[in-house]
Order: C-alpha cells, then sequence, then structure tokens
C-alpha cells in the first residue's frame, strides 16, 4: 500500500505494518505527518529498517508527536536527557520490564507512544512483541466487555517488583521507591483519545489489582484476561537489527522485550535509544 509518499506493508493480522520509503531523519510536511499517523493508528505499531538519526534527530521526531517524557526511572543517554539508554550489554542496565506492560501505566500520566531506534543488536534474540489491546476486548462477549467498562485497576509497580528491590538493596531504597511512585487509578477499559476505539488498559507488571472486586475475584479476573491478552493471534513479532526503529501506541498496546533470563543474547550487546511522548491531561 502506498500512502503520503511511502509503502506499508502489513505484519500480521492483529496490528503492525513495516514502513518503506521514509526518511526519519528528516522533517515530515503536513501531508506526510497526516500519512504517518492514518498509518500508525490503523496499525498501532510501525516499523522501519535503515535508519539513521543523531539524538537530536530523534528527539525532535518524537517532539513532533506531543511533549516528551523524560525518565525518571531509566539511564539517559548522556547530554540527552530526553533519550532513554536501554542497554543490555553485559554490566549494562538490564531493565526489570520482562513482562507484558505499558510504559509508565504506574503513573498518573503515561505514555502515548515512543520510538525506539536500535544501536546495536545480536544477531538472534532479543526480539519485542506487541498485543493489540483493541482486539483483544473485542473478543469477549459483549456482557464481558459491558461489565469491564464500569471497572477500575490499581496500577502499582513497588507492589509487583518492590519485593525483588527489597532484597537486593534493602528497606531503604524501597520505601525511596514508594514515595516516588504511589498505587495510580486506571480504568480497565480506556477509551483511545484519538481513536475512539475502546482498549483493555491492564498488564501483568504494573496492575495490581481490581478496587471494585472482591480479593479473588480480582485475581480470577486479571488471570482470565492477561491469559487471553497473551495469545499469538493478537501479536506482531519485531526481529531487530541495527538502525531499525519502532514505534508504538502505548495506549491501545501492550510489548514485552523476548529476553528469556538473556541466555540467547550471550555476549552480544543489545543497546536502544528511546524517545518517549507523554499523554496528556
Amino acid at each position: 500500500m502506498n500512502t503520503a509518499g511511502f509503502e506499508i506493508r502489513p505484519m500480521s493480522g492483529a496490528l503492525g505494518a513495516e514502513i518503506t520509503g521514509l526518511d526519519l531523519s528528516q522533517p515530515m510536511d503536513d501531508d506526510t505527518f497526516a500519512g504517518f499517523c492514518d498509518a500508525w493508528h490503523r496499525y498501532q505499531v510501525l516499523f522501519f529498517r535503515d535508519q539513521e538519526l543523531t539524538p537530536e534527530q530523534h528527539i525532535e521526531l518524537g517532539k513532533r508527536f506531543g511533549e516528551l517524557d523524560i525518565s525518571r526511572f531509566i539511564p539517559t543517554v548522556e547530554g540527552y536527557p530526553e533519550i532513554r539508554l536501554q542497554d543490555m550489554s553485559v554490566g549494562g542496565n538490564i531493565p526489570g520490564d520482562v513482562d507484558w506492560h505499558h510504559d509508565n501505566s504506574f503513573m498518573e500520566v503515561p505514555q502515548k507512544c515512543s520510538f525506539l531506534y536500535a544501536k546495536e543488536v545480536p544477531a538472534a534474540g532479543g526480539d519485542t512483541v506487541w498485543v493489540n489491546t483493541v482486539k483483544v476486548l473485542e473478543s469477549l462477549s459483549k456482557p464481558m466487555q459491558k461489565f469491564l467498562e464500569g471497572l477500575t485497576a490499581v496500577h502499582d509497580v513497588i507492589d509487583i517488583m518492590g519485593p525483588a528491590l527489597l532484597k537486593q538493596q534493602g528497606p531503604e531504597a524501597w520505601q525511596a521507591a514508594r514515595d516516588r511512585t504511589p498505587p495510580v487509578e486506571h480504568p480497565v477499559v480506556r477509551i483511545h483519545p484519538e481513536t475512539g476505539e475502546k482498549c483493555l488498559y491492564i498488564n501483568p507488571l504494573m496492575t495490581s489489582y481490581i478496587k471494585d472486586l472482591n480479593p479473588d475475584e480480582s485475581k480470577n479476573l486479571l488471570a482470565f484476561l492477561i491469559e487471553k491478552m497473551v495469545r499469538p493471534e493478537f501479536m506482531v513479532r519485531f526481529q531487530w537489527a541495527r538502525n531499525s526503529v519502532a514505534f508504538w501506541d502505548n495506549i491501545s498496546t501492550i510489548h514485552r522485550g523476548i529476553y528469556a533470563d538473556l541466555p540467547d543474547l550471550g555476549e552480544e550487546p543489545r543497546i536502544m535509544h528511546r524517545v518517549a511522548v507523554t499523554e496528556t491531561h
């Protein structure tokens, strides 16, 4: 498919498309930007190969989509606080986000979208997978959809990841993290602010419980929904190469890196730069 001067090739039946004929290092005119956004909203995740971005170009690309989200938790590229450094080299900052998640759903104002740029990648391994949570919701019965629309979930990254932090760094580090990141609430079903589509907004890494239900009801419902979300028919998987870029909708998708405790990466580095755009409330 050709639109606004670039080619679109769908990557799966659920979501994702590879874009060719577009140089992300160059500013987009209004027609190209409109075509880009149409493709993004249709496919939710867009993939690009053979891109060369300076840090300044990467930052400007993100700014075209809104206010940048400055990292409070992930290391950044020296001299560029707008760019997260995701370094999975030996001795690098291996991330803890190895389960399915929306980026920053544990914050009151989460992220809207991200540009992830591959600087160095292993010959194999370290792929990323995304899930279309619009299609997951649509796969449920109408009564279940209606029931979910009235619920609120508590997202609490310390509740879920805190025990490991406590064990590794002690109670003072745990308390400092608790103070920085109190629990927040989000609807279980969100309406996408740009497309109007309804999507599930829960994830196993950051969603602690559903506040409206009894504990056993919450636990069982979350387990059912998460099992449904991670079925392969709702996924697209991307194999990285150097200078590849992925751009995704962080509201209507969840994602995870395929690290498997890193045995597939071995001694090869996986270094990524990410610019994130915040939601506006």
